[in-house]
């Protein structure tokens, strides 16, 4: 009898700490849409255990979320979790992006990262022809895992109105990424002449000053 006291007793404290060790998260009230502006009305609560798996976003976090884009689709019903939302989408207003398969030949040799500026140039497909090659500058948004067969998809950024014509030769198998320097920006970003140290003296200043 003790002991059973003592089992239902410690039940009870058992259910009480599965009850109040929550935390409360947001949940879509209806319907998200991606691409869609998160409004104040699209939110509302619900408490969940604190140890559940899933990032959740915190009901504390309301005022980070609303005005933010929706990054994919939220059922109704269904609790935020990281990642959600985003400051901007991609691809933006007038860019769109493209999936170029590239087999190991022409796979640049270094791997290529997010952000990554390259140039997608298209090669003639008789190998013998003496046509200059095009180019389409592009931005690197995902690389993807090489397939059994050695093929890489990588997901490039593009204007949108490259994306069809550059989509029509890379299906034709003419197209290859080229890795431009990482250090461009850091090179654009650094001052010119006319910008150097202006305790400097320009050459021949002197002879100027004294002619």
């Amino acid at each position: 009898m003790i002991a059973a006291i003592g089992v239902g007793a410690l039940g009870a404290v058992l259910l009480w700490a599965t009850l109040t060790d929550t935390r409360t998260v947001l949940v879509a009230r209806d319907t998200i849409v991606r691409g869609s502006v998160i409004t104040a009305e699209d939110l509302t609560e619900t408490q969940v255990g604190a140890d559940v798996a899933l990032d959740l976003i915190g009901a504390g976090a309301r005022a980070d979320v609303v005005g933010q884009r929706a990054a994919w689709d939220v059922a109704a019903g269904a609790a935020l979790t990281a990642g959600v939302v985003a400051e901007e989408l991609v691809p933006p207003s007038g860019m769109s992006v493209l999936g170029i398969v590239l087999p190991p030949p022409v796979a640049p040799g270094l791997s290529l990262l997010p952000g990554d500026q390259v140039r997608a140039v298209v090669t003639a497909a008789d190998g013998g022809s003496e046509q200059t090659p095009t180019f389409h500058e592009a931005e690197v948004v995902a690389v993807n895992p090489p397939a059994p067969d050695g093929q890489t998809v990588v997901d490039v950024l593009v204007s949108h109105e490259e994306a069809i014509t550059l989509a029509a030769e890379a299906a034709a198998g003419k197209v290859t990424l080229v890795l431009d320097s990482r250090e461009l920006d850091e090179q654009s970003a650094a001052p010119s002449g006319d910008e150097a140290d202006p305790s400097a003296s320009p050459s021949g200043s002197s002879e100027t000053e004294e002619g």
